[in-house]
């Protein structure tokens, strides 16, 4: 199989739990764990766990931590392309959890300074699939990158799938979403903010105008698929529901959690499923990764093997 390139954030992901309500002037009980993320990072580790092979570009500081981060991702097994950034420091990203709702501090780092220079155009050129990420949409040079890698994949026929990934950027800033897309991957939010719509059925179908597929991701109601059928400028759009994986324990922490079942829905359609069958695969995914806490927890072999099979076994 061709290789998935992808692009963007790299970053250490800082989430700090509290064990209950955040207390002023005075300590709150809770447990602090680090570990590696970054969206366009995660999605082409879990990709990697998933057996396929992956192209990763991103851009780091001259320090110990981009070093670090790089070297993990390497020993995943990633084919790593990393500009080191004299001047910017590699990113720490701070999440306050309660359990699966997150706040996320979001401080700039050396991945938002990402150039069209810094890409391997050769990869993306080879490879069988471009995934891109929303966040790249919203700082200076990565929206340049974007745009480069976006048109380098346009003119060499590689497919693109997109997730939007943040609905507050989106609702501050507003997102012209890029030309060509084949899977368009927003969660509820983003797809309303998107959209400007308060229905999420009228939401993904006015999506289905722009991508060949829109794959709602809802969490643990599961998914909801669009995708425009026949010919001509008006087509009809069909809704497809995917009802939700059943967890092996509570949830814990939902980071992450979009950027595995994107990788494992992108996986599937990649091995033939059909988009249903793919949206089940990635259903059973997410539901474990939040039921550990970090971005990329390990899972035992029998999930990703489940996740690869067919919905059916």
């Amino acid at each position: 199989m061709q290789h998935l390139f992808t692009f963007g954030d790299l970053v250490l992901d800082v989430v700090a739990t509290a064990a209950g309500a955040l207390e002023p002037d005075t300590d709150t009980p809770g447990e602090v764990r680090s570990a590696p993320g970054g969206s366009a990072a995660n999605f082409a580790v879990w990709t990697r766990r998933l057996g396929d092979p992956v192209c990763f570009a991103t851009r780091v500081g001259d320090d110990l931590l981009g070093r670090a981060l790089v070297a993990d991702m390497r020993d995943e097994g990633v084919e790593v392309h990393a500009a080191r950034d004299p001047v910017h420091p590699t990113a720490v990203l701070v999440l306050f959890s309660d359990g699966v709702q997150r706040h996320m501090m979001v401080p700039r780092g050396a991945s938002h300074f990402l150039e069209p220079a810094d890409l391997p155009e050769e990869r993306i050129r080879t490879a069988g699939w471009l995934h891109v990420t929303g966040y790249a949409c919203f700082w200076e040079a990565t929206r340049r990158t974007l745009q480069r890698a976006v048109a380098v994949a346009r003119e060499a026929g590689v497919p693109i799938s997109f997730d939007p990934s943040s609905a507050g950027f989106i609702r501050r800033h507003g997102m012209a979403l890029p030309e060509g897309i084949r899977v368009l991957l927003p969660n509820r939010d983003e797809a309303l903010a998107l959209t400007g719509c308060t229905d999420l059925e009228e939401a993904a179908r006015r999506l289905a105008r722009k991508a060949e597929l829109v794959a709602v991701k809802l969490g643990p109601e599961g998914a909801l698929l669009a995708a425009a059928e026949g010919a001509g400028a008006v087509r009809p759009v069909r809704l497809t529901y995917v009802p939700p994986a059943k967890p092996s324990g509570p949830p814990v922490d939902g980071t992450g959690a979009g950027d595995a079942w994107g990788a494992a829905l992108i996986h599937g359609l990649r091995r033939g499923l059909d988009p249903y069958r793919a949206a089940l695969c990635a259903n059973r995914l997410g539901a474990e990764v939040v039921t550990r806490v970090g971005a990329r927890p390990a899972l035992p072999p029998g999930i990703l093997r489940q996740t690869e099979g067919d919905s059916d076994a």
